[in-house]
């Protein structure tokens, strides 16, 4: 027995040596663009000094950006706090070189670089009221993936191509006729399985509501094309019902909403 074990013991110790032990989600979400190689999937992009790479869906460039699995959970509270923590080293990056930078979830203002933090002494406010400010100023909101990829974006972070027949960033009329998501319906699911996601998910699952990837399916699947856009930040359409599934139908916010807020105050107000 311990001879038979031993094969697959030498192969996982080799993986955790080559570091792939936890990288294997990588692959299905993004791969490197390599010269020479013709680009097939629905996104090229290129985050700072990061390698260039193509990936399938909006929560693949998230994960390319954050170099995590950000696609391992469908919990809202987590995920923005997965993107506060992709644009933080922006928003520090920032007060380095003296740009007004500001992180906000929607209308709620999470971080303002200018302003010192409830937390700071006297000596550290001080500071604070003797920076200069260049006339430049910015802003990351991490509402939901699309404004997130819109803010990096729009403030030269990321660059982003979206294959010429897919307008699932873009939003066609197609999209934008949608009233809410719908897995079954959705251009990513195939059979119960999210392939934007890769996880197995019911036709109508509530999630599927307000996701951020969902696009509808095609009745008459055309031919991949060869071509590219690149994308402004103001080429990225953000559905309505995204915004719509945080309120109740008389226009409060749910529960859960006010939950986030505060714990992406208190996540923004640690220091690293």
């Amino acid at each position: 027995m311990e001879q038979q074990l031993q094969p697959n013991a030498d192969a996982l110790m080799q993986r955790i040596m080559a570091g792939t032990f936890d990288t294997a989600w990588r692959a299905k979400f993004w791969t490197p663009l390599r010269e020479g190689e013709v680009p097939t999937k629905e996104y090229m992009v290129k985050f700072l000094d990061r390698e260039a790479a193509e990936t399938h869906c909006p929560v693949g460039i998230l994960t390319y950006v954050m170099d995590y699995p950000f696609f391992d959970t469908d919990d809202e509270i987590t995920r923005a706090l997965m993107r506060l923590e992709i644009v933080k080293p922006l928003h520090h990056d920032m007060t380095m070189v003296g740009v007004k930078s500001k992180i906000v979830y929607g209308p709620v203002l999470i971080l303002d670089n200018t302003q010192p933090p409830p937390y700071a002494d006297p000596e550290e406010a001080e500071e604070y009221e003797e920076m200069e400010w260049s006339d430049e100023e910015v802003e990351w909101n991490i509402f939901n993936d699309r404004t997130l990829i819109q803010s990096l974006i729009r403030n030269g972070a990321l660059i982003v191509m979206e294959r010429a027949d897919v307008h699932v960033l873009r939003g066609d009329a197609a999209l934008r006729k949608s009233k809410e998501g719908h897995c079954g319906s959705c251009r990513y699911w195939r059979d119960g399985l999210c392939t934007a996601y890769y996880q197995r998910t019911s036709q109508n699952a509530p999630i599927g509501r307000s996701c951020t990837d969902f696009y509808p399916r095609s009745d008459n699947e055309k031919p991949a094309s060869d071509r590219y856009v690149l994308l402004e930040a103001d080429d990225i359409y953000v559905p309505p019902y995204t915004a719509n599934a945080l309120f109740e139908a008389d226009g409060t916010e749910t529960a859960w909403l006010k939950e986030l807020k505060q714990e992406i105050r208190d996540k923004g107000l640690k220091t690293d």
